[in-house]
């Protein structure tokens, strides 16, 4: 099969060319040929054809062999050129050769022709693959330098002295200078010196042990900034001498990332602390009120039989007192941990503070002073009393731990304040009014100060963030001034704080006030006597043995037979046996094995009719909807059973008579 080539003949001869041709014709080629005789004539057929081979005379009319070989070098082609001449001679041939021709041969011997153009077509493919493979090489090597110096990760060899041998740009930049500086450098004086002791021992290891290891250290930068990076390392012999090639990946943004995750927990454990306050609450109060409970009503009978007169009655009064102040610090302490919607109300700001101060005044240490001052322009807000108490209580626990050694003072301040066009004017506190971003009108102005350790800006910059804390792990969650905050913004009012490092720092509220119009004062009902039964029996369960005496001699004086359980399971089945003998049935609601509810539930299913009253000493607001949902016809606060269960006998009572005649009309 013939082989086809495109042949480029520098020739002045036609016939000298047909000859050529035909000899190629006859060695198996099939040659596409074109002729021409002088410089331009070359130059052109180079471009505008592909040719595989280059055929030249060595002399012709218009310019030598030896110029068209030049032109031909100049092309950049790399095939065969091969003089075709009968006049060159062998010097002639060899420095031609040497020049760059790939061959030569006689005219006189065209047989010679097809050989030599068929050996040097192969050396021309050699070339080319020998170019390309270069050519690949290269793009291969430029690829593995970018591969290396651009990887996300440092690389870098230590030799066994320790010293940087290698290092691509990206370890570079970590470590940060120029890798003309690092090369040579110690790696160690990169290692901080926490970690210095731990990379030496570390590096020896590696270098006399295993093979591949693993560590995490904190590395320094040129700068002298530190960054956390994990160091895959490997050891390698090069030449008989150990290298260490280590990877490094900056992980500040993982241990940033873990800090924080350890920081959230830790916070979240705290909330989740304070979280179970509130059922921690309700457990004490219960406890607590059935304490108070059979106190307070004991004292009252005490009272009733000591007479005026009696040398013991100041006494009593002293414990009744105490009691009594008892069971409002138990109600602020279940107010402020109940968790309600937001109930927003109208009302004056002074009796919550009054009442926080009180609150505030049983937790703080005797060295503090605190005391509250209130203008008489105060004005009404559309507030949530439970929430308000709550951001004074923890601005007055914050402003305690800010006071340096815990002693100091704390100032809790009401007044009215009026934002005009152009400035805040405050009838509390002229002269520390800030001007702050405010509609016009009326506002009413707390705030809170203290003498302690005041705030930096920076700090104040942030104090509002949610999880933001100055104070030692364990004693602050920070989410204490975000909730403020949140709070206060709810109420769409506005909050500043004013603080000075040493001087001690001021949180300023401002809530929007509402105009309240007066209405004429009521006439009081005259006082009432206690509503008395009328022999009726009721059954009385409840745990606690005190109160068991108290309520059955007080509800015997109010004119009831009363038969008492301190089991619940006793008391069901004494309904259960006797279902009408019983008018009325007073439980407890916290009682071990049986609740208040299962009682109800149980005396429903034996008489329905049959009317149920729970006791508790923390009643929320699930506890009034089961007990709405059971059928209970009257919930009592535990603590005051002496001065309410009376009463509250009578008017459940009347309404089951009530129920009982309607229905009997209905049949």
């Amino acid at each position: 099969m013939n082989k086809p080539i495109q042949v480029l003949l520098v020739e002045d001869s036609e016939d000298d060319a047909r000859l050529a041709v035909r000899m190629l014709r006859q060695a198996g080629f099939a040659p596409t040929w074109r002729r021409v005789q002088d410089a331009p004539a070359l130059k052109a057929a180079i471009l505008e054809e592909p040719w595989d081979a280059v055929l030249s005379d060595f002399r012709l009319p218009s310019f030598s062999g030896v110029e068209a070989l030049q032109i031909f070098r100049e092309s950049g082609l790399d095939i065969p050129f091969i003089f075709v001449s009968g006049t060159i001679g062998e010097e002639t041939a060899v420095e031609a050769m040497k020049a760059g021709a790939s061959d030569y041969v006689m005219k006189q011997n065209l047989a010679r022709l097809a050989p030599a153009l068929e050996r040097e077509l192969g050396q021309a493919v050699i070339r080319a693959q020998h170019r390309q493979a270069q050519i690949d090489l290269e793009v291969s090597r430029d690829r593995y330098v970018d591969l290396y110096d651009f990887a996300p990760v440092g690389y870098l060899s230590v030799s066994a002295e320790g010293s940087i041998s290698q290092i691509n740009l990206t370890g570079a930049d970590l470590l940060g200078d120029t890798r003309e500086h690092l090369l040579a450098d110690h790696f160690a004086r990169f290692v901080t010196a926490d970690d210095a002791d731990r990379w030496t021992q570390y590096f020896l290891d590696l270098l006399h042990g295993v093979d591949v290891r693993r560590i995490e250290l904190a590395l320094l930068r040129a700068d002298g900034s530190h960054f956390h990076a994990h160091l895959d390392c490997m050891r390698v012999t090069a030449d008989t001498d150990s290298l260490v090639r280590i990877a490094i990946t900056d992980i500040s943004d993982r241990k940033e990332a873990e800090a924080d995750m350890h920081k959230f927990e830790t916070q979240l454990r705290q909330v989740q602390k304070m979280e179970s306050v509130g059922t921690l609450a309700g457990g004490i109060a219960h406890d607590f009120n059935n304490i108070l409970g059979g106190i307070l009503g004991n004292v009252a009978f005490a009272k009733e039989q000591v007479g005026a007169d009696h040398a013991a009655l100041p006494y009593l009064d002293e414990i009744h007192k105490a009691s009594a102040r008892a069971r409002t610090l138990v109600r602020q302490i279940l107010t402020f941990s109940r968790r309600e919607p937001q109930e927003l109300l109208t009302q004056s700001l002074q009796p919550i503070a009054e009442e926080t101060c009180k609150l505030l005044r049983a937790t703080l240490p005797t060295r503090v002073e605190l005391t509250m001052t209130a203008t008489d322009d105060a004005p009404s807000v559309h507030a949530d009393a439970t929430q308000i108490q709550q951001v004074l209580m923890n601005l007055g626990t914050n402003a305690w731990h800010a006071l340096k050694d815990g002693a100091g003072h704390i100032r809790i301040g009401l007044g009215c304040v009026v934002v005009g066009t152009a400035e805040l004017r405050s009838t509390a506190q002229p002269d520390e009014a800030p001007a702050l971003d405010l509609p016009a009108g009326r506002f009413a102005h707390l705030w809170v100060s203290d003498s302690g350790t005041g705030i930096d800006a920076a700090t104040r910059e942030r104090i509002f963030e949610p999880f933001f804390t100055t104070k030692p792990v364990g004693q602050g969650t920070g989410l204490g001034l975000s909730v403020v905050h949140g709070i206060v913004t709810a109420h769409h009012g506005a909050i500043h704080v004013e603080s000075e490092p040493g001087r001690g720092s001021t949180f300023h509220l401002y809530l929007p006030a509402v105009e309240v119009e007066q209405a004429e004062p009521e006439a009081q009902p005259p006082a009432t006597e206690h509503v008395r039964g009328h022999g009726e029996h009721v059954l009385y369960v409840d745990d606690d043995e005190t109160m068991v005496v108290m309520v059955e001699s007080l509800l015997q004086r109010a004119g009831y037979r009363v038969t008492s359980f301190g089991d619940a399971l006793e008391a069901i089945t004494a309904v259960r046996e006797a279902p009408q003998s019983f008018d009325c049935v007073v439980t407890d609601f916290n009682m071990p094995d049986f609740s208040g509810l299962d009682v109800a539930h149980e005396v429903a299913n034996i008489r329905s009719e049959l009317p149920v009253v729970i006791s508790s000493g923390y009643i929320t607001e699930e506890l009034r909807r089961l007990a709405r949902e059971a059928g209970v016809l009257g919930l009592l606060e535990k603590q005051n059973t002496f001065e309410e269960l009376a009463d509250l006998l009578g008017s459940t009572l009347a309404a089951a008579r009530g129920t009982t005649a309607r229905r009997d009309e209905n049949h």
